[in-house]
């Protein structure tokens, strides 16, 4: 996230270009150009879904994708491919929302989607549909009809599994994957692993310094105080974590990263060993988190502070005095 917003559509066509895509796909360059800055437009400006989470979470796919090698030995080219496209377009038109505001405020999109669940990743497949339907914009234009069909239908699967409650339904058959080995020839395999990775990409904010995931978190909070603000508004009790009166942060996180990110990090770090620096990460955050909560309970202040403890010049001082012990003991 230190990349300059107005380079990132530049920075995109690149990973593009690097990742094998344009060459083997034959994009035309006006039409992955027109598609990049599409997808960009396309997403609106909430604190935390935007195109900056999103350019973050395509960028995390594509050192997944050059790092581990898994293209030919763990998903097909037309998988990865897929792969990587669904994660830049995995929050388009994302309104700052969640599912269960869509269904509690009876919104247009609950009225399109509510039947099938999972009713804001649906809509952000339909956006993408939409652009690559746009003209000049079909970077799939060159697939052959079977390629085609099976590349959408793989985007699909890849942005409804950043849907936490499909991961949640699927982990222990994640487990059940990795701890039995990875078979290329088991098409189950590949879907699970693709479910797994833009789940890690989605989450990957928890993988850097203490900083910049410290920064997310707040923009993220930001994001989830205005929605319970709004349910306020409509008369309806929002959940802990999203009412700015009642949520703990620091152990709303411990929470977040305990028992969602470092599982499927864990998950990942052990089936790729060179993948172990992410979850090693996540584990470090989680300590600066732990670290902040008995701050708070030392100085016997009140955890539902709302956002004034990412202003909190002198705790933030303390975490990074954590940070240095811990680094002196490895």
């Amino acid at each position: 996230r230190v990349i300059p917003e107005k380079t990132t559509t530049l920075v995109v066509i690149t990973m593009f270009d690097e990742l094998g895509f344009t060459a083997r796909w034959k994009i035309p360059r006006e039409s992955l150009a027109k598609f990049v800055l599409m997808v960009k437009k396309g997403y609106r400006d909430p604190p935390y879904h935007n195109w900056m989470h999103a350019f973050a979470v395509a960028h995390f796919c594509y050192l997944v994708l050059k790092n581990l090698s898994l293209t030919g030995t763990y998903l097909t080219e037309l998988e990865a491919f897929a792969l990587f496209v669904a994660c830049l377009c995995h929050d388009l038109d994302h309104r700052g929302t969640n599912n269960s505001f869509q269904l509690t405020s009876k919104s247009i999109l609950a009225s399109l989607y509510s039947s099938e669940g999972s009713v804001m990743e649906r809509h952000h497949f339909a956006q993408a549909m939409a652009i690559l339907n746009t003209e000049g914009c079909n970077i799939f234009e060159n697939l052959s009809r079977k390629e085609y069909t099976e590349c959408l239908d793989q985007m699909r699967e890849v942005i409804l599994a950043t849907d936490l409650a499909h991961h949640f339904r699927i982990i222990g058959e994640l487990k059940e994957m990795v701890h039995e080995g990875y078979n290329f020839d088991n098409q189950k395999h590949h879907n699970l692993l693709q479910s797994m990775l833009v789940t890690c990409c989605d989450l990957s904010d928890q993988t850097k310094d203490w900083r910049s995931s410290k920064k997310i978190a707040e923009l993220i909070y930001s994001e989830f105080f205005s929605q319970g603000d709004l349910e306020k508004a409509m008369g309806v009790k929002p959940s802990e974590m999203m009412d700015r009166e009642k949520a703990c942060i620091p152990e709303l996180q411990i929470n977040f990263i305990q028992t969602i990110v470092k599982p499927v990090f864990d998950l990942l770090g052990e089936m790729f060993p060179e993948a172990k620096e992410p979850a090693e990460a996540v584990d470090h955050n989680k300590v600066y988190w732990e670290r902040v909560s008995d701050i708070c309970r030392q100085r016997n202040a009140n955890c539902t502070s709302s956002l004034d403890i990412f202003d909190d010049e002198k705790l933030e001082k303390e975490v990074m005095l954590c940070l240095g012990k811990i680094e002196e003991q490895e």
